[in-house]
Parts: structure tokens; C-alpha cells; sequence
């Protein structure tokens, strides 16, 4: 009979090429099939964490010297490494002295929370020209109006999924576009400020975790994708998106011509989940034009809610 130290090693013999194989499948199937299938979606998300869950097995295989599964991690390794670098090392973006900017934030509140004050100090202290918040409830709407209205007096709302809507808070008048919010929940608003047209639009899609699901968050960020690239004003694209930069879809919506990642220059940056930073995902985004430049990208610990806020400096081109 064998021992339980003959059973371990055996196990273990069995985990290397199981763990390896499993990786480079998971990765293989999200950036082939991520595009048509939710699961495969969702596998796509986790290029960070891929890096270093195969750099784990590349050591190991290594010590081991199973050359074989060295070249698998390796692969595995190099391909989402691929994806992540550019983030990581990329210098921000360079800027035209004497140009007027402006500031945006963005904060998901999370839906089930009670008290959110503490979320409207935050915002408040960063003394931005818009605000969006996410998933603002009916509860909570009228509270933010209270407390924004002397300075944001200029609002707008749409309910965005289930008991969760989406605020923008304006210090200057704006209008809406009224077919995109009927259509599409997404708020596409144009305001002057310094002196200058500015288009923003916000949209908070559903997470691709069922079939229906990842049909109606593709639907939606097909929707601003295809918009926000026919704008000829200064426009900023923002929100919570639930995709990350390495899913394929990612790539086919916003890394188009005319598109600009504000995070882009300024590393990762992820914003959810807090309560679990091994899986952090940056799913909170911001995209400009090529009428605006990125000054800062900065996410800001807002205590209670699930995700980062998002603060985005922009400056006007000549």
C-alpha cells in the first residue's frame, strides 16, 4: 500500500502540469474566445494576477527542472505580461503651458450602503468642475442634492440597473442628450467650461457574470464606444465599465483611434474590489479625445464602497 508520503509526491507530480496547462488555458480561451462567450470574458480580466500566478509556477517548474512545463509558464507568463507592461511603463502624457483645464470625479457608492456622507465629503474636498456618482440609490439622491446644491446646482439622473442610478453633479448649465438616456441608460451631456465646450458621457453597464448580463454591458459600451468617437468637442468618456484593459473587448471599443485611456502614463491604478486586493481589477475608467490631455489620473480611498474613486485632471489643447 502506499504511503501517504509516496500519495503526496505523487500529487504533487500530477499539480505542476495541471496548475500550468490550467493557466495558459484559462489566459488562451480569454483572449481568443473572450470576445463571444461571458465566461470566457471574465477569464480575460485577470492579466495581473496571471503574471503572478505563472511566474509562481515558472519558479517552481524551473527548481524542479521540468523544462516542459518552463516553456508553458513562460508562455504564459510573456503573453499577459505583454498586456500589463505597457501600463506600468508608460511616461504620462506631455502638457501645453498656459492652457485652462478642468476636473472630473467619479465615485461608485455602492448601492447597499447606509450612510455615504462620508463619500460626499471626499468628493466635495476635490473641488471638481463635474461629478458622477454610481450607483446612487432613490434614498440617497435627494441627500446628494441637499448636500451639493450650492455648489453643483446643476443635476441630472438615470437609473442605471436595478435599485442603482447614476448623478452627475455640474457646476455649469448643461443639456442632455434625452434619446441616449431612453435608449441606452447613459448620460451624454454638453456644458461650457473656461470658455470652452465640453461633452461628458457616463454609463454604468451591468458585470458580465450571466449570459444576458454580458450581452446588455456589450450593448451599452458599444453604444459609447461608437458615440464618443464621432464627438468633435472636448469629450471625457467616464465610469464604472466592469472591464479591465486586457480583455479583448477592452481593445475593440477604446483602444481606437481618437481614444485616450487617462490612466495610460500613470500605471494600473486598479479600483475594485477593496475589500480584496489580490483580485483588484482596474474597471473604473476614463477616456478623453484628442481636443483634451491628461494632467493626473488619481484613484482616492473612499471608505465603505467597494471601489476607488477616480479623480481625472484635464487640460484643453490649443
Amino acid at each position: 500500500m502506499p504511503s501517504i508520503r509516496h500519495r503526496f509526491n505523487a500529487f504533487i507530480s500530477w499539480l505542476l502540469p495541471l496548475a500550468s496547462l490550467g493557466l495558459l488555458a484559462a489566459i488562451g480561451l480569454g483572449q481568443w474566445a473572450g470576445s463571444y462567450f461571458f465566461l470566457f470574458d471574465l477569464a480575460s480580466q485577470f492579466a495581473v494576477q496571471y503574471v503572478g500566478v505563472g511566474t509562481l509556477l515558472l519558479g517552481w517548474s524551473a527548481l524542479g527542472r521540468q523544462w516542459r512545463w518552463v516553456l508553458v509558464n513562460g508562455l504564459s507568463v510573456g503573453w499577459q505580461a505583454a498586456l500589463v507592461l505597457p501600463w506600468l511603463v508608460t511616461s504620462p502624457p506631455p502638457l501645453t503651458a498656459g492652457q485652462p483645464g478642468f476636473r472630473v470625479m467619479h465615485a461608485n457608492v455602492l448601492f447597499t450602503r447606509q450612510d455615504i456622507q462620508n463619500t460626499f465629503d471626499l468628493v466635495a474636498q476635490q473641488q471638481a468642475d463635474l461629478i458622477v456618482l454610481q450607483e446612487m440609490t432613490v434614498q440617497q439622491i435627494p441627500r446628494a442634492l441637499a448636500f451639493f446644491r450650492a455648489t453643483y446646482p446643476y443635476t441630472d439622473t438615470v437609473r442605471a440597473k436595478g435599485p442603482s442610478h447614476i448623478m452627475v453633479l455640474s457646476r455649469t448649465p448643461f443639456r442632455v442628450d434625452a434619446a441616449a438616456k431612453e435608449s441606452h441608460q447613459v448620460i451624454h451631456l454638453t456644458t461650457r467650461i473656461r470658455g470652452r465646450t465640453v461633452e461628458l458621457m457616463t454609463v454604468h453597464p451591468r458585470p458580465p457574470i450571466f449570459p444576458s448580463w454580458f450581452a446588455d454591458r456589450n450593448r451599452q459600451l458599444a453604444f459609447v464606444s461608437a458615440r464618443f468617437q464621432r464627438t468633435r468637442q472636448s469629450a471625457l468618456l467616464i465610469g464604472d465599465f466592469n472591464i479591465s484593459p486586457f480583455a479583448p473587448l477592452y481593445r475593440h471599443w477604446f483602444q481606437q483611434p481618437g481614444v485616450h485611456a487617462c490612466r495610460y502614463g500613470f500605471g494600473l491604478q486598479p479600483t475594485w474590489p477593496r475589500f480584496l486586493p489580490v483580485a483588484y481589477l482596474p474597471i473604473d475608467h476614463a477616456f478623453i479625445n484628442d481636443r483634451l490631455t491628461t494632467r493626473q489620473f488619481t484613484v482616492l480611498t473612499q471608505r465603505g464602497s467597494d471601489h476607488q474613486a477616480v479623480r481625472v485632471d484635464l487640460q484643453f489643447r490649443p
